[in-house]
């Protein structure tokens, strides 16, 4: 069983149109391009994905039976690969957290989607997994979530400034394998609705977990981070990146 994320970046991607910064100059000479967050549990029998940033996912889930859909929250890098997955001649239950302003029309016409609104720290239990919403803090009701199978225990984060007492009490105690989490600033910049790669690493460091990756990456704190050669405990993950669960 595998977690395989499609993209990894924020809302503008990389490379961004036009920009010459180090990071975005680097994807465009490999031939690259990181989308905006997305990932999926790859199962024998289908799939389960994790945000919709990107509609690339259209051609993993061509064919395979989705299960569900987990959603962060309704920022269109999260949610923009939902306006097409609605017309899915399938019912996809949609889970989310509470916020009524949704994305675009998509809770107004949800076609086939089943939107089902989390409750913060009730699991739900799907294919033989355990999915826990996470409360974070944000510029929007937004939830992460623990992601506990028969073998490993993590936590799927993003976006975020910091996390809630009563969530940060709750992944602590629950021994995680791994935190995947938001790390869109580079230690220069705080706008106050993400981490940076020093806190983000420290809150993991905190959190006991065996081990940590970096997401919502920017294209500005990939070129702070080559430009002065910095060596990060825990690593930005690229675009395609997996991990076995």
């Amino acid at each position: 069983m595998k977690l395989k994320f499609i993209g990894t970046s924020d809302t503008a991607g990389i490379p961004v149109y036009g920009c010459s910064c180090t990071a975005c100059e680097f994807y465009r000479k490999e031939g690259r391009f990181n989308s905006p967050s997305c990932a999926y549990i790859e199962l024998d029998n289908g799939v389960i994905f994790i945000d919709s940033g990107s509609d690339e996912f259209i051609k993993i889930r061509e064919g395979k039976k989705q299960f569900a859909q987990f959603l962060t929250h309704f920022h269109g890098d999260h949610a923009y690969g939902l306006l097409r997955l609605r017309h899915s001649a399938e019912d996809i239950p949609c889970y989310h957290p509470k916020d009524d302003k949704g994305f675009a029309d998509i809770l107004e016409r949800p076609h086939g989607f089943k939107f089902c609104e989390n409750r913060p720290f009730e699991s739900l239990y799907i294919r033989g997994l355990e999915f826990t919403p996470i409360p974070l803090i944000h510029s929007r009701p937004t939830h992460g979530y623990m992601i506990k199978s028969a073998n490993k225990k993590i936590a799927y984060l993003t976006d975020c400034s910091a996390l809630p007492q009563e969530s940060f009490d709750f992944l602590q105690k629950h021994r995680l394998n791994a935190v995947f989490i938001d790390a869109s600033y580079d230690i220069a910049y705080d706008e106050g609705k993400h981490m940076n790669f020093k806190t983000a690493s420290e809150l993991i460091d905190k959190l006991g977990a065996k081990d940590g990756f970096l997401i919502h990456q920017n294209h500005y704190s990939l070129s702070y981070v080559i430009n002065n050669k910095l060596k990060l405990k825990y690593p930005y993950i690229p675009e395609n990146f997996e991990y076995y669960l």
